[in-house]
């Protein structure tokens, strides 16, 4: 005789309360899941608008070159910057009257200040290519001279002006090898040979050291004890600009050597 009755497990209400249970019970679980697919974005910071702006610019004019504590001409001076410096501008001065336009630069990670505007030039800014032209050709001579020329085709490449820059180069570059010729004859004009040629007294004179640094090279002529251009930016003129009338006059130019 079975002593269990199994009857109940078989009737409808039975049936029915069992798939309500079950039904709750996988809606509770489910709740307590998160998807794995929604998974929650990661915000990114927001970008800092208090960051200064880097904007590069040069020295191009180092009569104007000083580095003050303040934007103001009679601020004190921190230093002087060379010509063709690079620094990079933060900040610009507001509009005084009485005042030029000045730029807050940065000279290294430890030295700002304000320098007047006009002694910089931003690469690429439209004008800024021709108030260096008129530098090169009246306001400065000799070693300042070459310096902006190399400026200027080298910062400003896509300037209609370099080839033009490029060849007043060369030809402050023959002007110097007659005024360093001179001066180097003087110095060198009571020295004993002791078998040294004086082709090596030439080419390590002291006033080459600074046109070494930009790349101007001179070669020495025994025969006329004086020295030559080599002609360096002529040929690269030439190679960059070759359709170019200053092109032509340095093909020329190389043509008497």
């Amino acid at each position: 005789m079975n002593i269990f009755n199994t009857d109940w497990a078989h009737s409808p209400q039975t049936e029915l309360s069992l798939s309500l249970v079950l039904v709750l019970f996988a809606i509770s679980a489910s709740a307590g899941q998160q998807p794995r697919s929604q998974s929650t974005p990661v915000q990114k910071p927001a970008a800092d608008s208090t960051q200064p702006k880097y904007l590069k610019a040069f020295v191009i004019d180092d009569r104007l070159s000083v580095l003050r504590r303040e934007p103001r001409l009679q601020s004190e001076v921190l230093h002087r910057l060379r010509l063709g410096r690079q620094v990079f501008i933060v900040g610009t001065s507001s509009h005084r009257s009485d005042q030029p336009k000045f730029y807050r630069v940065a000279v290294t990670r430890r030295t700002r200040g304000w320098i007047h505007a006009s002694a910089l030039a931003v690469p690429g800014r439209a004008g800024d290519d021709q108030r260096i032209l008129y530098l090169i050709e009246h306001n400065t001579e000799g070693f300042e001279r070459i310096v902006l020329c190399r400026l200027l085709a080298q910062q400003f490449p896509r300037s209609r002006l370099v080839p033009h820059a490029m060849y007043l180069s060369g030809q402050e570059a023959d002007r110097l090898a007659q005024t360093l010729s001179q001066r180097a004859q003087r110095r060198l004009a009571s020295i004993s040979m002791s078998g040294i040629k004086l082709r090596d007294y030439y080419l390590s004179d002291v006033g080459l050291d600074r046109l070494s640094k930009l790349g101007v090279t001179f070669n020495y002529d025994e025969s006329s004890g004086e020295f030559v251009y080599d002609g360096k930016v002529y040929r690269e003129l030439i190679k960059r600009f070759p359709n170019s009338e200053e092109a032509k006059l340095a093909r020329e130019r190389l043509r008497t050597d």
